[in-house]
């Protein structure tokens, strides 16, 4: 009955053992019927002029009973491993079963109490069987569904089709990449509640950047946006490595640790400008890493807006990022936009020597690059878009471009903008634009038309082309709208 939804069919077995536990059983019984398994038990079924050795017999051997199901306390125990009673010649019959074939699945023993130490009372001769434990109701009903998972063969976690080797693997110049696995370590540290978490996700952090080194270039060729492109490709399960980690620690974690991931970007952004063993550094040489810190970005926004951590993507996109240009060693500060450059190697040299004529290849790149079930295009196209207004907004100077957006078909329509309509979604994301209050953000609003209108009155503004779907700001959030649905 493998993948099959039809009704299963078990027999209880289990000790007389007190009148408070022969009602625990019926009413298990009673619980397994609703829920669409056929139940064979003693009380209903066996009756007057039966015998019950015959009938136990009969049950244990029956081909059309898919699971016996052992209820094992204290006296059931005692009965097994002494062979007292009708548990006694139950246990020689299942015994045998058990012993002839030690892949037996038939038979799954049902804890209902432990000894003073701990230990589950089961007979001796399942003791190294995997058990269901329902021996309180703390754990019920979270261990009954793993039960009724069992006997439908629905269990909660399948395992995954085979897949395919991933790209560092196929490659020639295979690299295992340092950061394989880390995820799950961090997932299962976070889930336990261990204390090791956080330093397990400074390593993850560590790794990630010295994993990065791997991927220098250097340009001087006619065909480096090729090189360029390789490099992307060899770099993307690193990418999924980072959207792995970044989803698992906002939805594991209680308080994530905001300032140290802002370090991390910063440390992200030193591979943007120099390369400390390059001779002879060209300006496109970072263009692997400076798409990557792009596409990293994005990711971690759609993340949290994809988990509603509204307060969380507010702190990344209002940052200062700190820095030392190649050109400069004085710190320096700019925000969220300098993590999205123009890339010449792709938008200049590839669109032309290939003849693509495509407004962005950049984009286009992002789109090809965008596999993923759980973070689409989509919702690349809205963390792009929600970035540049929030930034246009705060500098009226359109510091962030939002490169996606010349695949939005969809005009302005950003959902979590769209929802401004409703109060209580106000309230949930108005840290995005820094403000308390729906009066304070429609001042905003206005200073910001203001100051546009100052621009193109001394010809300063400066006018987006037609190729990308950016509607002007005050038609996305418009003002008179906002907070009207309480």
């Amino acid at each position: 009955m493998k993948g099959s939804t039809e009704n299963p069919k078990v027999f209880i077995s289990y000790s007389w053992t007190s009148p408070q536990h022969e009602q625990w059983v019926l009413e298990f019984a009673e619980r397994l019927s609703g829920d669409g398994v056929v139940v064979v038990l003693d009380k209903w079924d066996l009756k007057e002029g039966q015998d019950k050795h015959v009938f136990m017999e009969q049950m244990v051997n029956d081909k059309t009973v898919n699971k016996v199901l052992v209820v094992c306390d204290s006296v059931y125990q005692s009965k097994a491993d002494n062979r007292k009673g009708g548990v006694g010649t139950e246990t020689q019959l299942i015994s045998k079963e058990i012993y002839e074939n030690t892949g037996q699945e038939k038979f799954i023993p049902i804890i209902r109490e432990h000894d003073t130490q701990g230990k589950p009372y089961i007979p001796h001769y399942m003791a190294s069987r995997i058990y269901i434990d329902l021996s309180s109701d703390e754990i019920f009903e979270e261990n009954y569904q793993k039960l009724v998972r069992n006997l439908y063969n629905k269990p909660l976690l399948k395992k995954p089709h085979l897949g395919t080797p991933p790209a560092y693997i196929t490659e020639e110049t295979a690299t295992t990449l340092k950061t394989s696995h880390k995820v799950a370590e961090i997932r299962s540290a976070l889930l336990n509640d261990r204390r090791s978490a956080g330093g397990l996700i400074q390593d993850y952090l560590d790794i990630f950047l010295s994993s990065l080194e791997e991927f220098q270039l250097q340009g001087g060729s006619a065909d480096f946006d090729d090189r360029i492109l390789e490099s992307l490709e060899k770099m993307t399960p690193l990418r999924d490595d980072f959207i792995d980690f970044v989803s698992t620690i906002f939805k594991y974690q209680e308080r994530v640790d905001l300032e140290n991931l802002r370090t991390f970007l910063e440390k992200l952004l030193s591979f943007s400008f120099l390369h400390e063993n390059s001779q002879s550094f060209t300006e496109v040489d970072s263009d692997n890493y400076r798409f990557f810190s792009y596409e990293l970005v994005l990711y971690l926004i759609a993340v949290l807006i994809k988990q509603s951590k509204y307060d969380e993507a507010a702190f990344f996109i209002n940052a200062p990022y700190f820095f030392r240009s190649r050109n400069s060693s004085e710190l320096a500060h700019l925000g969220i936009e300098i993590f999205n450059r123009y890339l010449p190697s792709l938008d200049e040299t590839r669109n032309k020597r290939l003849n693509l004529r495509r407004v962005s290849v950049t984009a286009d790149q992002i789109k090809a690059r965008a596999n993923r079930k759980d973070i689409n295009f989509n919702d690349l196209i809205q963390a792009d878009l929600v970035i540049y207004y929030i930034t246009e907004l705060r500098t009226g100077g359109r510091p962030w471009f939002p490169r996606t957006s010349v695949f939005n078909s969809r005009g302005y329509g950003i959902e979590i903008f769209e929802r401004l309509v409703s109060l209580q979604h106000f309230e949930k994301i108005k840290k995005l634009f820094n403000v308390k209050t729906v009066e304070e953000l429609k001042k905003m609003i206005a200073l910001y038309l203001e100051r546009i209108q100052e621009q193109e009155q001394q010809g300063r503004r400066r006018s987006v082309s037609w190729d990308y779907e950016m509607h002007p700001l005050e038609k996305v959030l418009n003002p008179d709208k906002i907070g009207t649905v309480k």
